[in-house]
């Protein structure tokens, strides 16, 4: 089984729950966020759910993070979703620089620095 396969419904309440939030559409977000605990509580009754478990465990702890500090609006997409996300912010990015007139060397460099503080 693909391993990205075994973790796509966690993956999917998390995205909803970044998506309704951005979208200050809180209280749909926090319905996605009670399954994720439903789902996770669930995962801890089957021991074969190991890995599920862990990746279940690590959303809910970004995501509860990201509440404590105050800093949901910079939680990201996970998955499938993220990494198209991911592709589409870069595009756009190298895109404006483009429509800028930016030297190509500079592009490339500006692109590099954007992949590797994506998120920060």
């Amino acid at each position: 089984m693909d391993i990205r396969a075994k973790y796509k419904f966690a993956d999917w309440l998390y995205n909803r729950f970044v998506e309704n939030y951005r979208k200050q559409d809180i209280s749909k977000a926090f319905i996605f966020y009670d399954v994720l605990i439903q789902y996770k509580l669930f995962a801890q009754q089957l021991p074969k759910l190991s890995d599920q478990r862990r990746h279940i465990k690590q959303l809910h702890g970004n995501i509860t993070k990201a509440l404590k500090e105050k800093k949901t609006d910079t939680l990201l997409l996970t998955g499938d979703e993220g990494q198209k996300e991911f592709e589409k912010t870069i595009a756009d990015y190298e895109a404006m620089l483009r429509d800028m007139n930016c030297p190509e060397e500079t592009i490339r460099d500006l692109v590099i620095e954007k992949r590797f503080n994506y998120g920060n």
